[in-house]
């Protein structure tokens, strides 16, 4: 998309949001809902992010793209249909987008007009582009810290760079990438490296959400790998709001799998 069609569709109310639930390996407790951003197009129909938001980042615009987010996730969390079930939501942020002092700000903001607690949210740091300035992503995500939100690496995989140095910020987990966890059920490379990934991050007391959980066979192994959480087709696809409390209402009486 051209930057001019992307700057109407960020100031035209173009974007929405989709959710997908985080369950945890445990007990099945839902915990989360992760804001998918969309682009409701007029002419193109709904686009999904893998299409946009690439253009997006790369036009300069991914600091609107998140507050136009995580204002609409706000204000979905705390409405009548969603307040009463006390679930957290995860945004993606670019990690460049929060070594800004204004962004944070904005998120505080944000979040108090809503009233939302940080607690009740989670930053997901996105791969995009490289970090130009390493030493302001650490204290951006110390003050994320310091006021009560998570923080967590976004899409760990094989093909992550830098990942040591992200491992190194004071995060509260890390979100194992969807074809990481698709892949290591055939292939022993990406299984040892999931198994080395998972044993260094309870090491270092991170909360482990995997991604792309897909059948009870992969629910299980994460699980008895020590994996907190997870997200995947199998628990549901990603939904409008008003489909969240049907969904919460059969997934208490689900017994497919255990």
């Amino acid at each position: 998309m051209l930057t001019e069609e992307l700057i109407q569709a960020l100031s035209s109310l173009m974007i929405g949001t989709f959710y997908q639930p985080i369950v945890r390996l445990s007990d099945r407790q839902p915990l989360a809902l992760e804001a998918l951003a969309r682009l409701n197009h007029p002419t193109r129909g709904t686009i999904l992010p893998e299409q946009f938001v690439p253009d997006i980042e790369q036009a300069g615009l991914a600091s609107r793209l998140s507050e136009i987010v995580a204002a609409i996730a706000f204000q979905d969390l705390a409405s009548p249909a969603l307040a009463a079930f006390r679930l957290q939501v995860t945004l993606n942020f670019p990690p460049h987008v929060l070594t800004f002092d204004a962004a944070l700000d904005r998120l505080d903001d944000q979040c108090h007009a809503a009233g939302i607690r940080a607690d009740q949210v989670m930053i997901e740091l996105t791969e995009g582009r490289p970090v130009d300035d390493p030493p302001a992503l650490r204290r951006a995500v110390e003050r994320l810290r310091g006021d009560g939100y998570l923080v967590a690496i976004d899409d760990v995989g094989l093909d992550v760079p830098g990942i040591e140095g992200l491992l190194s910020l004071p995060v509260s987990g890390i979100k194992l990438d969807k074809d990481l966890v698709i892949g290591q059920g055939s292939s022993s490379a990406l299984r040892a490296f999931l198994e080395r990934t998972v044993e260094d991050a309870l090491l270092r007391g991170l909360w482990i959400i995997a991604e792309g959980v897909e059948d009870a066979a992969t629910w299980h192994r994460l699980r008895g790998l020590g994996v907190d959480c997870a997200q995947g087709y199998l628990i549901s696809r990603p939904m409008a709001c008003g489909a969240v409390p049907p969904w919460l209402e059969s997934w208490s009486h689900r017994e497919d799998f255990r």
